[in-house]
């Protein structure tokens, strides 16, 4: 008697646990159309004042060796936002112009794929000031976070001089002038 309910418990419980796990991808979903719909706005601003920073004020400080390694983190971690801003608004293509299925394959595809699906979305419907923005978000997300990486790297980077091997040297009674260990032609030079 007593093993009957907690037959039907586990079988309920299984059940809710499958629910849970098929809701995941609709709560995701439905989670990232709301940040696309509230969020674009406010960081497509946040995104074109990063751009301005990393433009006027990081790159021409990356002039200087002692500064390229925290420059360069900043444009680095600046791409992050440009590839949330790239991916929402690409999300948003997606949803859009193909519908929820194609946003279901490309998040399915590592998430990732909205954005390629956006791209052929707006470049099949002809939308191409959407496909440019799209196109250009996905250079600059790339790029600065490539860029970034290669000036932080570079900062890193200490130039030495190489060393020129003195031999020894016994000091005692020796005219450095006459005799400094390196030929003859090095005593003539040093005389004059």
């Amino acid at each position: 008697m007593r093993e009957k309910p907690k037959e039907i418990g586990s079988v309920v419980l299984g059940i809710v646990f499958v629910l849970a796990i098929l809701a995941i991808p609709a709560l995701f979903i439905l989670g990232s159309l709301w940040a696309a719909t509230h969020l674009l706005r406010p960081l497509s601003v946040v995104g074109r004042v990063l751009i301005a920073i990393d433009l006027l004020i990081l790159l021409p400080l990356s002039i200087f060796r002692p500064l390229r390694g925290f420059t360069g983190t900043v444009i680095f971690v600046s791409s992050f936002v440009f590839g949330l801003l790239t991916w929402l608004l690409g999300f948003i293509c997606t949803y859009i112009l193909w519908g929820s299925w194609a946003v279901v394959a490309g998040i399915l595809i590592f998430g990732g794929a909205v954005v390629p699906f956006a791209l052929l979305a707006t470049l099949f419907k002809g939308m191409w000031e959407l496909f440019f923005t799209l196109l250009v978000l996905l250079v600059v997300t790339f790029g600065s976070r490539i860029g970034g990486i290669y000036i932080a790297e570079n900062g890193k980077k200490t130039r030495q001089l190489p060393m020129r091997a003195v031999p020894a040297v016994d000091n005692e009674g020796i005219d450095p002038i006459e005799d400094n260990g390196f030929g003859d032609e090095d005593t003539e030079i040093a005389k004059k």
